[in-house]
Formats: C-alpha cells, structure tokens, sequence
C-alpha cells in the first residue's frame, strides 16, 4: 500500500493562516475598540469586543501553537520521496518563499500584541503633560467615572482617547487597577452624560461616582 506524501507547502499554509486568525482574535479586544475609535466607528455594541478579553491568553497560546506547527513544517528538512522533481517544494525558490512570509507574519503578530502594552505605556506619559494651569479656572469641574471594563493595558488609552475627543474636556486619566477614570471639564461645553455616552461607544460602559 502506497502513501500519498505530506504536502509540505499546504500543511505551513494552514499553520501560517491559524496563527493569523487566532491573532486576530486574540487582539480584537483590547486593540479592536482601539482601531474602531480612530477610525471614527462607535457604538454600544463595541462592547461585545471587549467581553472577549479574559479569552486572550487563550487565543495567543493557540497562536503560538500554530507559529510553532508552521516554523516545523518549513525548517524540517523534508524526505526525498516529499520532493518529487517539479514539485512546489522541489523549487528552491519555494522554500525562501515560506520562510519570507513565515518571518513577516510572526512579526505583525508580535507587533500586534505588543501594540496593548505600548498603548497601557503611553497613559502614563499623556497624563503627566497637563498638570499646570489647569485648576486656574473657577469653571472647571471633576468628575471621576467607575469603568468596570477596562481588563487590558490597552483600555484605559482608548477610555481616555473617547473622553478627550469630547468638546469641553480638558484633561482625562484612567487607571487599569482602580478601573476608574478622572476627567477635568468645562460644564459648559460638556455633561457627564455625554461622557458615559463616549466610553459607552468605545466599547467601556461608565457611571459616574459619586
């Protein structure tokens, strides 16, 4: 009984391919309200991206998984018999190929989980920017917001970035472990229901503390 040999190529394909689909998932969480709010794209059911965040590490186990299955199909020195002349994996061509796009693609996808921490990283730097002068106004208000959503490094980037795109908001700062943000207005210009209406659509529902 004779059979039919590994297709080399298509078994890397597929493990490439799963490992940029459970990327994917992996990211739409924390990065997906992030990109849907700079695109300018709201609404509550944003939400529904950011409840998928305590399956992260799951998804980027998977991920890994699938890096591995491919970086084995393609670095493994395939049989004679796998290669048959003018096959795809008989040309030399066809190897650097795969390790091309095996190489590119594990890089978008560390950039990709990357991107969370380094927006979490950034937070700390915007809200040491505005401390002088602020309070040099009679008019301006505090207002502190419960955020119970915010489980990524990247949520209270996109908390903060929903709040400051608001008119009359002058200065907001959330904070991942208090799962709160504090936010510095105008009353004037802005009301606090429109900032629950703003975290709300960014995919991060808030009530205000009292």
């Amino acid at each position: 009984m004779k059979f039919k040999p590994l297709n080399n190529n298509s078994d890397s394909k597929r493990g490439i391919a799963g490992a940029i689909i459970a990327a994917i998932a992996a990211s739409v969480c924390c990065v997906g309200p992030l990109v849907l709010l700079a695109l300018g794209v709201s609404g509550a059911w944003v939400g529904s991206l950011t409840a998928l965040e305590p399956f992260r590490p799951y998804f980027m186990g998977v991920t890994f998984i699938f890096l591995g299955y491919a970086f084995y199909r393609i670095y493994r020195k395939p049989k004679a018999e796998e290669c048959e002349p003018g096959s795809y994996c008989a040309n030399p061509k066809s190897e650097k190929i795969n390790k091309i796009s095996l190489w590119s693609v594990t890089f978008l996808i560390l950039v990709l989980f990357a991107i969370p921490y380094m927006a979490g990283m950034s937070v700390g730097t915007q809200n040491n920017i505005k401390q002088s002068a602020i309070f040099s106004a009679a008019e301006i208000k505090r207002l502190t917001l419960d955020v119970p959503g915010m489980n990524c490094p990247a949520c209270p980037f996109t908390v903060q970035k929903s709040l400051k795109n608001l008119d009359g908001v002058i200065q907001a700062e959330a904070n991942l472990e208090q799962k709160k943000a504090v936010v510095l207005y105008d009353p004037t210009k802005v009301t606090p229901k429109q900032m629950i209406e703003a975290t709300t659509n960014a995919g991060y529902p808030s009530t205000v503390m009292k």
